[in-house]
């Protein structure tokens, strides 16, 4: 089996789709078919429930798609150590949220290449993606998209956004209208949020407060000045315990790994997105 054939099995498994897995890879819808019946064949089992809406790995499935998870990423690590290619890494980060395990993973990175260089670019979705249209940075992890450039994007997961305030126990209703609406720029995506909630309830607030820093915008909540949405995967760590959750889609958000579509993924890249992909 070679590494390609590897690379779509996983591809298949991740996105549970053929057509958006060659999407992803760039490959004919028949050209993955083959590869993904191929290991079949290898094996001598199928690996895949086969649903009307797509594939799901069944437990033989799984069993190998671990597998080759680790030879895939350890293919990389050898792809980056046997000079293919200089150790560097251009990336884009949200403002306000970081991937799960980033820190983590680059120090596995920095332990593995003394001499890695590492950009890092902060800002928000729309920002981030015409960085990554302008080749200023190659790859980003993004809350939400856009689809205002004509990029790649990778689903790697998603996030909940909760009402963070002092005065959050009162009818959401009421907060919209009478509360100081919490942001931390004009163009962040939090900012489309609010904007769809108050749509829905026919409300007009042009008077948001803006606040880059997230500490700031914390204390400022916390201090009843105001309300503010953030990650509820962050609520921990931000020492937040009381929050608001809203019933309604926009506070449901996919994350994405966003690159050019003619981007070549680099070892060390994929070596990235693969301990981000795989945390816990």
């Amino acid at each position: 089996m070679d590494i390609e054939n590897m690379r779509a099995f996983i591809a298949v498994a991740e996105h549970g789709s053929i057509s958006s897995a060659a999407q992803e890879l760039h490959q004919l819808q028949s050209n993955m078919t083959a590869k993904i019946k191929k290991i079949e064949s290898e094996f001598e089992t199928e690996l895949f429930y086969r649903k009307p809406r797509g594939m799901e790995l069944n437990e033989e499935g799984k069993k190998l798609y671990a597998q080759l998870k680790k030879i895939v990423l350890l293919w990389e690590e050898t792809r980056s150590m046997m000079g293919e290619e200089s150790p560097m890494l251009r990336i884009g980060l949200m403002v306000s949220k970081n991937p799960p395990n980033f820190n983590h993973a680059m120090g596995t990175l920095y332990d593995k290449y003394k001499n890695l260089a590492v950009t890092i670019k902060t800002g928000n979705t729309q920002k981030i993606e015409d960085e990554i249209a302008s080749g200023m940075i190659d790859i980003g992890f993004l809350v939400g998209k856009t689809d205002a450039r004509p990029l790649h994007y990778k689903k790697y997961g998603t996030e909940r956004l909760v009402l963070i305030g002092k005065n959050i126990d009162k009818p959401l209703d009421s907060i919209l209208q009478s509360e100081n609406l919490i942001i931390s720029s004009s163009q962040c995506y939090y900012k489309k949020v609010f904007d769809q909630l108050l749509e829905d309830r026919r409300m007009v607030r042009t008077d948001f407060v803006e606040i880059a820093a997230l500490d700031s915008l914390i204390s400022m909540c916390q201090l009843g000045m105001g309300v503010s949405l953030i990650p509820e995967s962050d609520m921990a760590a931000l020492g937040i315990r009381d929050y608001k959750v809203i019933d309604h889609h926009g506070c449901e958000l996919e994350k994405f790994i966003c690159y050019r579509k003619n981007h070549k993924i680099t070892g060390i890249e994929q070596q990235l997105i693969d301990l981000i992909m795989n945390a816990d």
